[in-house]
């Protein structure tokens, strides 16, 4: 029986007016290249933009004059992993980036993060905490910034210090003021080994300090705003209880994220009052987690994100509430991502994607209601050539609705959406979600004339705890079924053909992709996976020798995967490592050697383990790559492998 919301499908793309037969087919160095703009950020002013751009390869540093749309390099940054950027203030452009790094005397590699401050008078940058004595070496949060002194043109950053006073030898988490344009370092506030982080305004005041002994499993709270000297709140848990994101505008309360039970089961925010007492939920919407908020240089909350297909948002301040909705309502049924604002929200930089189209972004001029073009973020696919995104849902074998998210091929018709190859595209964490956006490996595939799935299995975030919850301890079985299922589903429908299914995934999909190909070999004709784990015991083992068994990093990849130690868990059955002879479809197999999320030697391997079973299995190494993959040569190189390696398996529509 058709369902209704694939059948809907078929009438949204019979009513639409841009369905066509044919659809221009871009360069693929178009789709696996990184977007020409990435990292968009507004001046407290509202006047100016700053991004990464990237042109013939190479990315630099820019800005963007609002009035005139003129771009103006400012500093080539092609040789680091630009994560983001932001201003500190007026003049004081600050990028956050990272490293793979190996350290002499210190086990492993590990992603080092650093900050920069360039100075948009003089076009000098500065790295911060440059040379600061008594930094310890082996961290790799080094770039953190928590707050922003304006005035006297610093930032606040917290370190681990290692001061020749300290008779323990254990590092403390410090938190310095950072000069903008020096970089150096001085001391402000004085923390311990078990502080996690710092929330404090420019003039010494601790809003709160976060402490967890891995140890003892204790996790503490302390403020200045508080009466006493002791913590505002404590608590013994296996890992921190909850995610201490803000500080209320009236400093009354410290705002967190949980989700309790008060909440039926969905992400929302609390209130830690300086009494100790618990309020809330928040500002909770029915039926949606909270995603992220929105908060001031100090993190002083003004809003709030909600998870779901396409992003929606609630904020203290009722006139902006009103026009930000306003605003979401001009593109029902796409999405629209407010990227950044100025300083009193008269500005608000949004990127908007609404089927038709690649991500814009768009600038919204509250006072005049004007809605300012800047830029697309990729310059070489026209919307012709963009495939219709879809939020569905299917029912999974045990009666579960499982969101998800359709890519239909570009240009195709109504007469034409039946009996398609696809690829199937589990995502990563897997904590997290798909939803619905430009995706550059989706959109590539649709292009070439594939429908691609995006199952949001049990076990992703953003659909509530419950359904969070519901993935733990199912890596391999209901999490994947849920996968199985939805191709089932789409085959049901009429709309793909069963011999021709490829499935394809990185990080958490990776796995999924060959737990497909190995739990259910006759369902895909291909399999991809890109930095995949393999052999989970091993990976838990890996996570225990780089942390500490004790750590709470090791107890969350118990909780979710499975304790191997359990006599009611067993990981080897659920590792596709060890389910090599049970392989029909060929494999391939990407991993960058930079990986420090995913070590390249679960795809080594994997690749050991086909071989030895007589099965096909091709690896590519990815020389200097990272997890993300952050180069676009590389990307590149990815793509191409992959839709090879697709189109050689089950063809092309």
């Amino acid at each position: 029986m058709r369902s209704f919301i694939l059948g809907l499908v078929i009438l949204l793309l019979g009513q639409s007016a841009l369905a066509q037969s044919d659809a221009p087919h871009p360069a693929l160095e178009a789709y696996g290249e990184l977007p020409r703009v990435r990292h968009m950020a507004m001046s407290p002013d509202g006047e100016t933009v700053a991004f990464v751009y990237r042109q013939n390869g190479s990315d630099v540093i820019a800005t963007l004059d609002i009035a005139t749309k003129a771009i103006t390099p400012r500093l080539s940054v092609d040789n680091i992993a630009t994560r983001n950027i932001w201003f500190a203030d007026g003049k004081h452009l600050i990028l956050s980036v990272s490293d793979t790094k190996d350290l002499y005397g210190y086990k492993g590699s590990f992603e080092y993060s650093e900050s920069f401050s360039l100075n948009l008078d003089t076009n000098k940058s500065q790295q911060l905490l440059r040379a600061t004595r008594d930094i310890y070496p082996a961290q790799a949060g080094l770039g953190k910034i928590v707050g922003v002194d304006s005035e006297a043109g610093q930032a606040l950053m917290p370190a681990y210090m290692l001061r020749q006073s300290n008779r323990s030898g254990i590092p403390e988490f410090d938190l310095l003021k950072v000069d903008l344009d020096s970089g150096f370092g001085k001391g402000f506030k004085s923390g311990t080994p078990y502080t996690i982080d710092w929330f404090v305004d420019p003039k010494g005041t601790v809003l709160a300090r976060e402490e967890y002994n891995n140890s003892t499993n204790m996790y503490r709270i302390y403020s200045d705003l508080s009466d006493g000297r002791g913590p505002i709140y404590e608590e013994q848990a296996s890992l921190p209880p909850f995610n201490l994101i803000g500080v209320k505008p009236d400093r009354s309360a410290l705002i967190f994220v949980s989700d309790a039970d008060e909440n039926e089961g969905f992400d929302a925010m609390f209130e830690l009052g300086m009494d100790s007492e618990i309020t809330g939920p928040v500002l909770a919407r029915e039926g949606s987690d909270m995603e992220s908020v929105f908060r001031d240089k100090n993190r002083i909350v003004e809003g709030i994100r909600y998870a779901g297909p396409s992003p929606s948002y609630f904020f203290y301040d009722e006139a902006l509430n009103k026009d930000v909705q306003a605003l979401v309502d001009r593109f029902e049924g796409g999405s629209v991502e407010i990227v950044s604002h100025s300083r009193d929200w008269n500005r608000i930089l949004v990127s908007v994607f609404n089927s038709y189209g690649v991500n814009k972004y768009v600038v919204l001029d509250r006072k005049s209601g004007e809605l300012i073009g800047l830029m697309d973020d990729r310059d070489e696919i026209p919307v012709e050539a963009v495939g219709q995104v879809l939020a569905i849902s299917y029912p999974a074998r045990d009666g579960l609705n499982i969101p998800a998210i359709l890519t239909l091929p570009a240009g195709v018709s109504s007469a034409d959406l039946a009996n398609l190859p696809m690829v199937v595209m589990p995502h990563g964490g897997p904590a997290a979600y798909d939803a619905v956006t430009f995706d550059w490996m989706a959109q590539y595939f649709a292009n070439r004339g594939y429908l691609v799935l995006q199952p949001n299995f049990r076990g992703s975030d953003g659909y509530g705890r419950e359904f969070l919850h519901a993935g733990h301890g199912e890596w391999g079985a209901k999490m994947q079924d849920d996968v199985s299922d939805g191709v089932a589903a789409m085959i049901a429908e009429g709309l793909v053909d069963p011999a021709r299914v490829c499935i394809v995934g990185a990080s958490y999909g990776g796995y999924s992709a060959l737990a497909g190909g190995a739990f259910t070999p006759d369902l895909y004709k291909c399999v991809v996976a890109v930095a995949p784990v393999s052999d989970l015991p091993r990976m838990i083992s890996d996570e225990a020798s780089n942390y500490g068994s004790r750590h709470w990093a090791v107890d969350y990849w118990k909780e979710l995967i499975g304790d191997p130690k359990s006599p009611t868990v067993n990981l080897d059955a659920i590792s596709p490592a060890n389910s090599a002879a049970a392989f029909k479809a060929p494999v391939l197999l990407i991993h960058g050697n930079k990986d420090t999320v995913v070590p390249i030697s679960q795809s080594e391997g994997m690749q050991r383990a086909l071989e030895k079973a007589g099965k096909s299995v091709k690896f590519i190494r990815l020389d200097g790559e990272d997890h993300w993959l952050s180069d676009g040569a590389t990307r590149i190189e990815t793509l191409r492998a992959m839709s090879d390696f697709v189109e050689a398996n089950i063809g092309a529509r």
